[in-house]
């Protein structure tokens, strides 16, 4: 055993004895462990706590204790225990350097936590309000802050390296250029949406037709927007190209009703008192429907084997699947009323006279 002992005593090892590298890492461990469980303890804590009140504080302090990485807490650990030993200085400053980035970047998710936190907040103050294209504008700038945010560490972390930007901006010359022309339709689409939340053509909610697309707004982001079709499927349109295209826009952010027009066509063969009954009819069943407001019946034209009506009304409500189930009972309703009251509706006919040869 002593002689095991003496061989470590004087054992050296990168300018360090063994017994210091093993308590060095002992040491290390231990904190690792200590820190990682600290944090598990904290977190199931402020879980309890922040179930138990109503203020939202305590569950953001949650969220960040969450956000902290395990490769921050080593390395932190690694920073503690290297100190018992004797390092060359490229092993001390690649593992300060390897700190500072990991410190950085810990940093930098705490800020970027920070501000979607405030974002959310007035994010949802808008929801409350229904307005939907602060809404929008606020997830622009949500993801327009990130982008900045990040865009500073990755300038931190590189000139923690050592790496002169300026320089390096300045170098890129052609290469800037070349870089500069193969971004231009990211940063196009960046322009576009920031035009889109300052210009507000579209919000989240909206119903847009764009050339032969057409569906409900979903999500408008840094590159492009989303819309969701009525037939469930998700059609994506980057943000210049939907500047770009006649975009029709039915505004349900703001549209209080939707104006339904549909065309009823009787037989020639109706008589002139029920051709009359026919426009306090439809009125009747407009009206009669609480969520429909009636705008007219007229007899609009002698079609080629119809009496042509023309019935218009709104429909109060801004939801396109509220438009079509309210049409449906419209149609229904005059289907069932012409029946009863003995009117046929007309479809294409036609009448062969032959003459008989003497």
């Amino acid at each position: 055993m002593n002689l095991l002992n003496n061989s470590f005593t004087n054992y050296m090892l990168l300018d360090n004895y063994v017994w210091e590298w093993i308590l060095a890492i002992l040491i290390t461990l231990t904190i690792y462990i200590f820190l990682v469980f600290l944090k598990k303890v904290a977190e199931k804590k402020l879980k309890t706590f922040a179930e138990k009140t109503s203020s939202n504080l305590d569950d953001y302090l949650l969220e960040m204790l969450s956000s902290i990485s395990r490769i921050f807490i080593f390395l932190s650990a690694i920073n503690i225990g290297s100190n018992i030993i004797t390092l060359n200085e490229n092993v001390n400053n690649g593992l300060g350097h390897a700190f500072l980035l990991i410190l950085f970047w810990q940093t930098t998710k705490w800020i970027v936590l920070i501000a979607n936190i405030i974002f959310t907040k007035y994010k949802k103050i808008k929801e409350t309000n229904n307005d939907m294209h602060g809404v929008t504008a606020i997830n622009g700038l949500t993801a327009i802050s990130k982008f900045i945010i990040w865009l500073i560490f990755l300038m931190l972390a590189m000139d923690n390296l050592g790496v002169d930007i300026t320089a390096l901006v300045a170098g890129l010359g052609i290469g800037g250029l070349a870089i500069a022309l193969a971004a231009q339709s990211i940063l196009g689409d960046l322009f576009a949406s920031l035009t889109i939340m300052i210009d507000k053509p579209i919000a989240i909610g909206d119903y847009v037709v764009v050339d032969n697309f057409m569906g409900n707004v979903k999500a408008i982001g840094i590159k492009s927007t989303k819309l969701e079709s009525l037939t469930g499927e998700e059609i994506i349109i980057s943000n210049s190209d939907l500047l770009n295209s006649r975009l029709r826009n039915y505004h349900q952010s703001r549209m209080k009703k939707r104006r339904s027009t549909m065309k009823i066509g009787v037989i020639y063969e109706t008589n002139f008192n029920e051709l009359k009954k026919i426009q306090g009819i439809l009125r009747e069943i407009v009206k009669s429907n609480p969520k429909t407001e009636y705008i007219r019946a007229i007899f609009t034209n002698f079609g080629d084997f119809s009496l042509d009506f023309e019935l218009t009304y709104n429909v109060l409500s801004p939801d396109y699947e509220t438009l079509t189930e309210i049409n449906h009972e419209i149609r229904l309703k005059i289907f069932e009323t012409f029946e009863k009251e003995g009117l046929r509706f007309a479809y294409p006919t036609r009448t062969v006279h032959l003459a008989k040869e003497d």
